[in-house]
C-alpha cells in the first residue's frame, strides 16, 4: 500500500505540473495576445494622429482657397468698377466731342 500512495503521488505530482504547464501556456497566449493588442492600438492612434493631421491640412487647403477666392472676386468687383468708370469718361468724352463737333 506504501507504494499505491508514492505511485498515486506521483501521478498527482504529474496531473498537478501537467496543470501548471496548461497555465504556462495559456499564460504565455495571453501575454502574446497583450503584445498583439498593444502594437494593434499604437496603429490605430498612429492612424487618428495622421488623420488628424490630414483634416487640419485639408481645413487649412480650403481656408486658402476661400481666402484666394475671395481675394479673386474683390479684384474682379474692382476692376469692374473700374471698368464702369472708364465707360463713363469715355461716354463723357464722346458727348464733349460731339457738342464741339456741332460748333
Amino acid at each position: 500500500m506504501g507504494q499505491d500512495t508514492v505511485e498515486e503521488l506521483t501521478k498527482k505530482l504529474k496531473i498537478q505540473s501537467d496543470i501548471i504547464k496548461g497555465y504556462e501556456k495559456v499564460l504565455r497566449l495571453n501575454e502574446q495576445e497583450l503584445a498583439n493588442a498593444d502594437e494593434i492600438i499604437r496603429m490605430y492612434e498612429q492612424i487618428i494622429d495622421y488623420s488628424r493631421v490630414e483634416l487640419r491640412e485639408a481645413k487649412e487647403t480650403v481656408e486658402a482657397s476661400t481666402m484666394v477666392s475671395n481675394l479673386s472676386r474683390d479684384e474682379l468687383m474692382s476692376a469692374f468698377d473700374k471698368i464702369k468708370s472708364l465707360e463713363e469718361a469715355n461716354r463723357k468724352l464722346r458727348e464733349e466731342s460731339l457738342k464741339f463737333s456741332k460748333d
